[in-house]
């Protein structure tokens, strides 16, 4: 019996050519995205005990954005890696649920339930109210 030949490509020319570019991509847009959101995060900290506004804002924003974005991007000529970079990148890193998550977590530990609740529920409402707004006005605009 004759070995079977592969059609696959060498692991050398996907880790080269394959993968290169979008990795570099994400990075580029995950750093503006996450210095963003550091930015806000000193801009209004988080008092104790309260509901955690930066983080709010960030989410929601993102949501808002990447709505806009994925529309936009859906009726114009983009560039190929443009998804990786604003999508996945920017937005990506800019939004953070385990942030979002930790921040529900230490209210309930503080005895702040009815905050943590109203947090999550103008997060997760909010979040997808804002994703569709974006996505619509994105679709709207010529």
């Amino acid at each position: 019996m004759a070995p079977e030949t592969s059609r696959a490509m060498p692991l050398r020319t996907l880790t080269l050519t394959r993968f290169r570019r979008p990795w570099i991509t994400v990075l580029a847009g995950g750093l503006i995205g996450s210095a963003a959101r550091t930015g806000v995060g000193y801009l209004l900290p988080a008092a104790r005990g309260r509901m955690p506004v930066a983080t709010l804002i960030v989410n929601l924003t993102g949501s808002l954005l990447l709505g806009f974005y994925l529309a936009r991007r859906e009726q114009t000529v983009t560039a190929p890696l443009s998804l990786q970079f604003w999508g996945i990148g920017v937005f990506g890193s800019f939004t953070t649920f385990s942030t979002f998550s930790i921040e529900v977590v230490h209210l309930l530990e503080r005895g702040q339930a009815a905050t943590a609740v109203g947090y999550i529920a103008t997060s997760i409402i909010g979040g997808l109210i804002l994703a569709l707004s974006g996505q619509r006005l994105g679709s709207v605009i010529r």
